[in-house]
């Protein structure tokens, strides 16, 4: 059954696996629903039933959540999620930031470590910055794909990414990255960028200063 875990929302527990899910991080991609409905039943309460599959199926569904509102813990010897070998940041079609890889959330009422995944506002408009809430839907955000060859920074292998969101400005990423558009193409790769999350930056998704022409407001 579960239970309101500090940090992770609910908890779902069995003997050989633990689901956490943290509804305010969730964007209803529902990639758990559609592949796997022994375990995650969109219409029936409570949503989750912990013992409709194995812990390798629950964990390997549980790795397509984008945003990190579910995340596996085995406890029956079943080896622990692996962040992805490549630290990458892909651009959602007029929606959110995705990273996967070995990353860090740090900022104002926020300390996230050993994340995997995660999906951050770059509307401006989410109510629950940094994380997506699909608020970009209603305001019919715009974020079209750059047309610049691929930028390639001073590189190394850093390892783990972090992620800071700055007061009332952009996303100051640090780590070795690299960040995908809309096509799958890679359009840059370094260990330090400036991300755009008041929405109206004109050179999308790096931040060209324009959160303090507009007066940008967000811890």
């Amino acid at each position: 059954m579960p239970y309101a875990g500090k940090n992770m929302g609910k908890r779902y527990i069995s003997d050989a696996v633990d689901i956490t899910y943290n509804l305010r991080r969730c964007i209803h991609a529902e990639q758990c629903i559609h592949h796997l409905e022994s375990v995650f039943k969109k219409n029936t309460r409570p949503w989750i039933d912990i013992n409709g599959a194995s812990t390798t199926e629950i964990m390997g569904v549980i790795a397509l959540c984008p945003s990190g509102a579910l995340h596996a813990i085995p406890k029956d010897g079943t080896a622990s999620e692996e962040p992805s070998r490549e630290n990458v940041i892909s651009l959602w079609e007029d929606g959110p930031l995705q990273f996967e890889g070995k990353l860090e959330i740090i900022g104002a009422n926020i300390d996230i470590t050993d994340e995997t995944r995660a999906t951050l506002c770059r509307c401006g408009e989410s109510k629950n910055k940094p994380f997506c809430d699909n608020s970009h839907r209603e305001v019919n955000f715009e974020a079209p794909d750059i047309d610049d060859n691929v930028i390639v920074a001073t590189t190394t292998n850093s390892g783990i990414v972090s992620i800071i969101p700055e007061s009332n400005g952009p996303y100051h990423v640090t780590g070795h990255i690299e960040i995908v558009n809309q096509s799958g193409e890679i359009i840059w790769v370094g260990d330090e960028t400036w991300l755009c999350r008041c929405g109206h930056s004109s050179h999308k998704p790096f931040c060209d200063d324009t959160h303090a022409t507009i007066g940008f407001q967000a811890e």
